[in-house]
């Protein structure tokens, strides 16, 4: 058993290991059963803000080669497109985000088929009246630790919509793969760890790697895929855990603009890390741009790391990058001493937005 640095630090690293836990657990969430096949759907919009919107880029790969796409919306209302033929699935942790509830009102005003995730709030209660099915996630966690249950609530939902094969096996797969890695990518930080020591998909230790990070700026290169949903969970979790900006761009896009804007005078070169995401789906042509790029690159940075995810099947993958990313941000925030569980100026927002009138 792992021992955790005290404190808010030590609440999110135990979240962060729950997360196999969370995926299994996700089988027996009330309302899945009332989730079935439904006819004729041309489209998803997935509609979401922060941890509750992320399931839906995560769950990407598992829909390559499919008929239906799924489009996840961060934003007020719906986009112009979305009529009564799609699925609209509000997805909101707490049931309250205020964009995700004038989503929902704007798929009942245009007839589209609706489901709903949320742990309780208005979302729920709303759902409930209408008669339109809820899968309920547990409640009383940060809404960027409850990813198990919220990702593997939709894995499931899409599998019963006939949107996924087997989703409920991947799941497990990936439940299970996750767990093996767990003994490696939870070590505590302090001292008693081995700096050298990579983990089992050749990735840095990531309490080491958290100490490279420690005073500098992330930079995220995605390339496939499996890892651009990594890419910006793992730009999520660096801001709210570890409380520090990060720069998140993708192959092949970021080779005809970001790429010439590392032009920094030497004494800034030191302020930034450009970690490089890879997949197995990334194409060919992407997989020579990368290395390119970073030859191009790398005397802009203090150091340059790639970072796998490892797994026989997409989920498994993608949620191995996702696993290290967690964890690195829980380190980083112990190497500078922060709280990762507050999210002061979020709360604050809120409140002030609860006072504020609409414009």
């Amino acid at each position: 058993m792992s021992t955790w640095p005290e404190g808010g630090s030590g609440e999110m690293f135990r979240l962060v290991a729950a997360l196999p836990d969370q995926l299994r657990a996700s089988a027996g969430l009330s309302g899945l059963a009332e989730v079935g096949p439904l006819p004729d759907i041309r489209r998803v919009v997935l509609c979401g803000m922060g941890g509750s919107a992320i399931a839906g880029d995560l769950v990407q790969p598992l829909l390559a080669g499919g008929t239906v796409s799924l489009t996840v919306w961060r934003d007020y209302e719906l986009p112009h497109w979305v009529t009564a033929g799609d699925l609209v699935i509000a997805a909101s942790y707490s049931g309250n985000t205020e964009e995700t509830l004038t989503a929902y009102a704007a798929a009942t005003a245009r007839g589209c088929s609706r489901l709903a995730i949320a742990s309780g709030g208005e979302l729920d209660g709303r759902a409930g009246a209408d008669g339109v099915p809820v899968v309920r996630l547990p409640g009383g966690l940060p809404p960027r630790a409850s990813l198990g249950f919220g990702l593997g609530a939709l894995v499931r939902v899409l599998g019963r919509l006939g949107l996924v094969a087997a989703g409920d096996v991947a799941v497990a797969s990936a439940a299970s793969a996750l767990e093996r890695t767990h003994a490696v990518r939870c070590r505590p930080w302090g001292p008693g760890a081995d700096p050298a020591e990579p983990d089992p998909d050749g990735n840095p230790a990531v309490e080491s790697l958290a100490r490279e990070l420690a005073g500098r700026v992330p930079v995220i290169y995605t390339c496939g895929g499996e890892s651009h949903a990594a890419g910006l969970r793992l730009r999520a979790q660096l801001n709210e855990n570890s409380k520090v900006p990060a720069l998140l761009a993708a192959f092949p896009e970021l080779d005809h603009n970001d790429l010439v804007g590392w032009c920094l005078d030497q004494a800034d070169r030191d302020r930034f890390v450009l970690l490089i995401l890879r997949a197995a789906d990334e194409h060919p042509r992407t997989s020579v741009r990368v290395g390119l790029t970073r030859d191009l690159l790398a005397d802009q940075f203090a150091r340059v790391v790639e970072l796998r995810g490892g797994g026989a099947d997409a989920l498994t993958r993608v949620m191995s990058l996702v696993q290290y990313g967690d964890y690195l941000s829980c380190h980083l925030a112990a190497v500078k001493g922060v709280d990762p569980v507050p999210v002061e100026r979020i709360v604050r927002l809120k409140e002030a937005l609860a006072r504020a009138k609409s414009i």
